[in-house]
């Protein structure tokens, strides 16, 4: 599978483009930035553009989504527990499902936590997996929500995604890191948000996160 960041949107958003080389069917994962140069790329590059997959739906993550729909009015979204009153085919996934582009297979991974419908996108062949905002280079996403869930949050990371293959290549959400992409265990080395031998070890790395924001 190749994958393509385009960076832009309210806070460092990262718009993802990912397609299969031999059938050239392509989909945008969150449609957060402008669609410009994004459209401009599949153009050049003879790519063929039927879905949009949202790893959750805060609406810096699907700001530009009504944009696409307008371009390409026969394109399928796909994610959890859509309720957007839109006018093309929305499919619902859930845990371990699979979604195609062309000859590549998506996994879909639910990860509660910084959002009650976040979902990863795992291909096991690429050894790659857009995060969305449950991880980010460095650290997790927040629990400051009304529907977001410090326990499910745990659950997701340490039970879900920490236990994929270590050379897992974590294709972020947001350019919040020190370089776009990173390693599961890269992370793990670096960052003591990925060390924590208990839920409630895990508590305290988020409170004291927060607490040096303010």
């Amino acid at each position: 599978m190749k994958i393509k960041s385009f960076l832009g949107g309210y806070d460092k958003n990262f718009c993802y483009l990912i397609w299969c080389k031999n059938t050239r069917f392509a989909a945008v994962v969150d449609p957060s930035v402008k669609i410009d140069a994004i459209e401009d790329f599949i153009d050049k590059n003879n790519l063929i553009l039927n879905k949009i997959l949202i790893t959750h739906t805060h609406n810096d993550h699907i700001f530009y989504l009504n944009d696409w729909i307008e371009l390409y009015p026969k394109i399928s979204l796909y994610g959890y527990d859509l309720k957007l009153n839109l006018k093309v085919k929305i499919s619902n996934l859930s845990h371990n499902d699979i979604v195609s582009i062309g000859q590549e297979l998506i996994t879909t991974l639910y990860t509660p936590g910084h959002y009650d419908d976040s979902i990863c996108f795992w291909n096991q062949k690429s050894d790659a997996i857009l995060t969305g905002d449950t991880i980010f280079v460095g650290r997790t996403g927040r629990t400051v929500s009304s529907r977001s869930n410090i326990d499910d949050l745990y659950h997701s990371v340490y039970q879900i995604i920490l236990k994929l293959p270590k050379h897992t290549m974590i294709y972020p959400g947001h350019h919040y890191g020190y370089k776009k992409n990173i390693t599961i265990e890269e992370n793990i080395k670096n960052s003591n948000f990925f060390n924590c031998n208990s839920k409630l070890e895990f508590f305290d790395v988020m409170k004291k996160f927060e607490e040096n924001r303010k």
